[in-house]
């Protein structure tokens, strides 16, 4: 049986669109156009269409926020960050920062670093202070003229020599964990290469900053060292959306919304694994990371299939992903979460700030559905969770969209996370497709780069897909929680996952 958002939005793509009205039931439609089995349908699932509606109307006014002014206060996202990220176990066992490392030519130390305090100066959240007391964050700001950028001189290199080194330095530096409570948290270091080159390396804790803030910080950095005047555009600060966001939560429609969710997830069907039957759901313990690259001429294809569906290529990777979960799972209904950008608007696009969140979703992916049948159901399902939208992380369940509102080590029973980036700032994707194809004579399926098991102290999704898509190229990196996928069956994802792809997009 169809779930409600795609009922609804069947029942839409033949003109009939549904609405509450007094929490009445209205219906706009063309004429004769709703059939009797139509009205039947309507009248025997009426108590879950009003409570879909309800909540649908409550996320309009959550989407239509924009910010209001107030005193300097932790976001509920940050607040869901510190209990995942933050503790006594905080950096183990990889530290959770987001890297800004640009590449300038004909520029020197002083321009570069100038052009980086400025983005500090220009982002409040940037020069956060945060101090814990018990379960309350609370926060302050730095002094932007305190923000030191490190230097380091490689000129004396080799070309070759220096491009080694800097990659080498780079990413170590990157990696120094940024303490929640520490008096900065973010650090930058210029290098200074042959040719008139500066390579700039910047690092500031997730609870800040996510992927979208790279971009944003990076192409003001690049707009700042151009030949033009930066174009900047005016952003709303990040405390004032989050202060916004706050007050609606805590509203009635707020209450709406979030109690839709709990139901949602409270009804939602466990998946188990294929052959130890265990339970999918998050846990403490052992995870396995899988790296691979996928290469230029593969995108292209996926980029291809998604003109002829006329979709974007984030549909077909997920389709595949779910397709995949589906055939290894043996379960035609399952839920997996999806990350996403809260910068859904202009006066948000140059926020920088904890912005991500995650998108719970059901799929119904029974074997006998063609692809196209399950993509442009999930689409539905997906376009029904923007419309709904929570300000949760992928680490929480639904319900947690206020801190507190159930305990921290809540098991998460949502099986898989899917999150599919398209990376990088307007000029690095040009440059990269300009640029020769590396790829070229990388095979695939890929060769699989297995990381050492790592014991992780925060909960871990069973299985956790992250495909950054440069153009290019894509980096890929697969997780498994092998507390409940066991190693057998991670092998069985893999070789599933790769089949569709060879069966969907033939490269």
């Amino acid at each position: 049986m169809n779930s409600i958002p795609v009922m609804i939005a069947n029942l839409q793509s033949r003109g009939i669109v549904l609405s509450l009205e007094n929490g009445q039931i209205r219906y706009r439609a063309p004429r004769d156009s709703l059939t009797d089995a139509d009205k039947e349908l309507l009248r025997g699932r009426r108590d879950q269409i009003v409570d879909f509606l309800s909540a649908r109307e409550a996320g309009r006014g959550l989407r239509a926020i924009t910010g209001r002014p107030g005193p300097l206060t932790a976001s509920v996202a940050q607040e869901m960050w510190w209990r995942f990220g933050g503790g006594p176990n905080e950096g183990k066992p990889v530290t959770l920062n987001i890297w800004t490392v640009g590449q300038f030519r004909g520029v020197g130390f002083s321009e570069v670093i100038k052009a980086i305090k400025d983005v500090v100066a220009r982002h409040d959240t940037l020069r956060t202070r945060i101090r814990v007391h018990g379960e309350t964050l609370e926060l302050s700001l730095n002094d932007p003229s305190r923000f030191e950028v490190e230097q380091e001189d490689l000129a004396h290199l080799g070309e070759d020599a220096a491009a080694a080194a800097v990659a080498v330095r780079v990413s170590e530096y990157c990696k120094l964990l940024n303490p929640v409570e520490g008096n900065w948290l973010g650090r930058a270091r210029v290098f200074s290469l042959p040719g008139d080159t500066v390579v700039a390396a910047i690092s500031f804790s997730h609870i800040v900053t996510d992927a979208g803030s790279r971009n944003i910080m990076l192409d003001e950095i690049q707009d700042a060292l151009g030949d033009s005047s930066p174009m900047l555009h005016q952003a709303i600060a990040y405390n004032e959306f989050s202060l916004a966001e706050r007050d609606y939560l805590s509203s009635e429609r707020g209450e709406t919304l979030i109690d839709y969710w709990r139901r949602w997830y409270a009804d939602s069907p466990i998946m188990r694994s294929p052959i130890e039957k265990m339970p999918l759901v998050w846990g403490v313990g052992t995870r396995i990371v899988n790296n691979f690259i996928v290469p230029k001429r593969v995108l292209q294809a996926v980029r291809k299939l998604a003109a002829q569906y006329r979709v974007t290529p984030f549909v077909i990777h997920l389709t595949i992903f779910c397709v995949a979960l589906a055939r290894w799972s043996r379960t035609e209904d399952f839920t997996v979460r999806i990350l996403g950008d809260k910068r859904t608007s202009l006066e948000l696009s140059n926020t920088v700030g904890l912005m991500f969140c995650a998108d719970p979703i059901a799929v119904h992916a029974p074997e006998s559905a063609d692809f196209e049948t399950v993509m442009r159901g999930i689409m539905r399902e997906y376009d029904a969770s923007l419309a709904l939208r929570l300000p949760t992380l992928h680490y929480y369940p639904p319900q947690a969209a206020r801190p507190g509102i159930e305990p921290a080590d809540t098991r998460v029973k949502i099986p898989a996370v899917f999150n599919y980036y398209s990376a990088g700032t307007g000029r690095e994707k040009a440059e990269g497709e300009a640029a020769p194809d590396m790829t070229a004579g990388l095979p695939w399926p890929p060769d699989i780069q297995r990381m050492s098991p790592a014991l992780w102290t925060r909960p871990s999704a069973p299985v956790f897909l992250h495909l950054m898509d440069y153009g290019p190229k894509a980096d890929v990196s697969l997780h498994y929680f092998e507390g409940v996928v066991s190693p057998s069956e991670q092998e069985a994802f893999t070789e599933t996952l790769f089949r569709m792809y060879r069966e969907l997009v033939p490269c």
